[in-house]
């Protein structure tokens, strides 16, 4: 009797093991957020963003940014017309243990902002940037470097922009985490020699984030700005809402 409960426990255990080798994971499925940003110099531009898993640690990812303020379309149409808009796709990938998370994106900017031109050129900006975030423990970090690159020629200038921000911070709370924010636009290329290359504008201060269900957070960064050269205020703050669907 020993014996046939010993043989029975081991059929049983190695069933269980052999089940569950056949048990598939979990599938991920593709995914959809909008996020909501208001900023003291840009103003109001909401982005939305879609990731399609291609195998456990690795997405397509793809993104696009509406850019509504009206300086960036220099003087639109009446219409409300040729404001700048961004498109791209990238690749997400999940590294230590899905700790990092490192999204490399190709995107074009459409627009004239980067041209110059009179009126819309599509694709007049070429922009590569790299999106990294960082959670381990009670420690968050996320930072972003985008470089803007005129590819057409609309008008008499042709300017680029170099956009980063960065901002650790650590949880104090399962809803709440703090931290220090720095974000930096700068001109980095002009073909006018009028137009300085020079920081538009260099925000350094602190954020909160609030945390909610199913991945909805907000935050609020504030703080001083250390370059006023193109007339931007001392202060500023950046407010962002993250919703995915």
């Amino acid at each position: 009797m020993k014996n046939l409960c010993t043989i029975l426990i081991f059929i049983m255990s190695t069933s269980l093991s052999y089940a569950q080798e056949l048990t598939p994971k979990k599938e991920r499925k593709p995914s959809f957020a909008a996020q909501i940003i208001h900023n003291s110099a840009a103003g109001f531009s909401p982005v939305f963003l879609g990731s399609i898993p291609i195998n456990d640690k690795l997405d397509l990812t793809m993104y696009s940014i509406f850019w509504t303020n009206t300086a960036f379309g220099l003087e639109p149409s009446p219409s409300g017309g040729d404001l700048f808009v961004e498109t791209g796709i990238g690749l997400g990938f999940k590294l230590f243990q899905d700790k990092l998370f490192l999204n490399p994106s190709l995107g074009l900017g459409h627009g004239k902002f980067l041209s110059l031109g009179d009126t819309t050129l599509l694709a007049e900006g070429l922009i590569p940037s790299i999106f990294t975030t960082y959670n381990q423990g009670k420690f968050e970090f996320e930072a972003y470097l985008a470089y803007y690159g005129a590819i057409r020629k609309g008008g008499p200038v042709n300017r680029d922009f170099l956009l980063n921000w960065i901002a650790p911070g650590v949880d104090i709370h399962k809803n709440f985490s703090f931290g220090a924010y720095y974000e930096q636009f700068v001109l980095t290329r002009s073909t006018n020699d009028l137009i300085m290359e020079d920081s538009v504008y260099q925000w350094l201060g602190g954020y909160l984030k609030l945390k909610f269900d199913k991945g909805i957070s907000f935050r609020i960064a504030a703080g001083k700005n250390l370059a006023t050269n193109f007339g931007h205020s001392k202060e500023f703050y950046k407010i962002s809402a993250f919703i995915p669907f």
